[in-house]
C-alpha cells in the first residue's frame, strides 16, 4: 500500500513554475548545490522535474499558460519568496551570483537575529538566504524591530 505522500517528498512541496527549465535546473544545481532528482519532457517542454535542494525537494517545470501556469516576470513584483538557511550567508550569496542570482540585498544582520541576504534568481523567483546567529525571544525581536523601525528603515 502507498503513503498518502510520494517518497522524498515533504508534506508541503514548493512547485517553481519557469521559462526555460533546463537552465533553470542547471542554475539550482550551481547557486544552491541543488541535485536533480529526476526529470519528465515532452516535445523540449520540462513538464515536471524534482531537484533537492538543502535535503528539500523542490518541483520545477516549464510554463504551461494554456493550464492557467506561468512564470513570474523576472522583474516585476513577487507574491512569495523562499528562504534557504545556510551556515554561511556571506558564501552561499557569492555562489548564488557567480550563478546567475540577481542582488537584491547584500548580506547583512538583521534586527531578529539572523544574518540575511536576498536575491532574485533567473526565472524571476526570490531567494533570501540566512544563517541564524542569535537566539531571541519574541520581546526581544519586538523591541529590535521597534528600534529599527524608528531609525528610519524600510521594511
Amino acid at each position: 500500500m502507498s503513503q498518502h505522500v510520494s517518497p522524498g517528498q515533504s508534506t508541503v512541496t514548493a512547485n517553481l513554475v519557469v521559462r526555460g527549465g533546463a537552465a533553470a535546473l542547471d542554475f539550482y544545481v550551481r547557486a544552491f548545490g541543488g541535485e536533480v532528482v529526476m526529470t519528465l519532457e515532452a516535445d523540449g517542454m520540462l513538464m515536471y522535474s524534482e531537484v533537492r535542494i538543502a535535503g528539500t525537494v523542490v518541483t520545477v517545470s516549464d510554463e504551461m499558460p494554456e493550464y492557467g501556469v506561468a512564470a513570474p516576470d523576472p522583474d516585476g513584483p513577487v507574491p512569495a519568496s523562499f528562504t534557504l538557511w545556510v551556515p554561511d550567508v556571506d558564501a552561499a550569496f557569492r555562489q548564488a551570483v557567480e550563478a546567475g542570482a540577481r542582488v537584491v540585498s547584500e548580506p547583512a544582520d538583521q534586527f531578529h537575529g539572523d544574518r540575511t541576504a536576498t536575491l532574485r534568481d533567473p526565472s524571476g523567483h526570490r531567494w533570501i538566504v540566512a544563517t541564524h546567529l542569535e537566539d531571541l525571544t519574541p520581546e526581544q525581536m519586538k523591541a529590535r524591530m521597534d528600534e529599527w523601525m524608528a531609525a528610519g528603515q524600510e521594511v
